[in-house]
This record gives C-alpha cells, structure tokens and sequence, in this order.
C-alpha cells in the first residue's frame, strides 16, 4: 500500500499501530509514543529468533506516520511529558511469559500490547474508558476494514479520556 499523505499525529499521545503483514489480516501490532508531531518512541515485541524466542524493542523514530505498512493509528491517551520516562521504563517490564493467564492466549505482539495497557492503565499511567479486549476489537475491525480498502486512518479509540 502507498499513501500519500502523512497521519497527523498529535504530540504526548499514545497510539496503538497496526502494519500491513501482508496477504492476510493479520497485522503486527505495537504501541506508539508521540513527543512531537514527528518524533516518538515504538514499543513492540519480535520474534526473530523463533515462535518462542520474543524479544521487547524501544525505538526511537520520525515519520512513523508516513510508513507503507501503516493501516491504523488508533489514539489510547494522552500522557504528560513527565511520564514519558517512566512509560517508558514500565514498558519495559511487561513479562514476556509465554501464555497469558490474564487474557489466555499465548504470547505474541498483540498480547504483549494488550498486557501493557493493562499495566498502563491499572498503574495510572493513564485512565482507559473502556476495557482492553474492547480496545483490541475496535482496533482489529478498523484495521480489517482499512486493509480491505487499501486505505490508513487515524482513529481516537472509545478509551481515550483527554
């Protein structure tokens, strides 16, 4: 998919973004931290070495919002540039354990973005408005629908409390 114009991405807001895996609608997941309109932080978890080997990454980048992969930034919150830090640090921590007991799935990048907005929210790192697996249901039919579209959109999730 290309995409002409870039998402406008508003600053000290947490996204959660889908990308493109390709034939199917199966998208890789992970969360976004915006400083500014153009720069921010990736989080997200791989799996190079093998089904179970999964690996937590923090990248810094700019220009998410013009990646070719991109089908959905879907907003969760704001958080206060004082917290980014520590955001980031929690972020860092949600357990890579291989089964979920809170959401009962085995581990992969959607079940990763899940725990850590679990932990975001029960910690106070942010108030969500809605439960998680409610979250994980608007962001996987948006991103479906853009997929089958061909087109990207940025989206404030039911969860965001401004």
């Amino acid at each position: 998919m290309t995409f002409s114009e870039p998402l406008k991405l508003e600053p000290n807001t947490l996204y959660i973004l889908l990308l493109d895996r390709g034939n199917t609608y199966l998208f890789h997941w992970e969360l976004y931290l915006a400083q500014t309109a153009i720069t921010g932080t990736v989080f997200h978890i791989i799996n190079e070495g093998g089904p179970t080997a999964w690996e937590y990454k923090s990248e810094p980048t700019s220009e998410i919002s013009t990646l070719g992969r991109l089908v959905l930034a879907l907003q969760i919150g704001t958080v206060s540039p004082v917290l980014h830090a520590a955001l980031a640090d929690r972020l860092a921590i949600v357990p890579l354990t291989l089964y979920s007991a809170r959401y009962r799935e085995t581990l992969n990048c959607v079940v990763w973005v899940l725990e850590a907005l679990f932990a975001l929210d029960d910690e106070g790192y942010m108030s969500l408005r809605i439960g998680i697996r409610e979250i994980e249901q608007e962001a996987k039919q948006i991103g479906m629908m853009n997929k089958s579209q061909c087109i990207r959109t940025l989206v404030r999730s039911r969860a965001f409390a401004k």
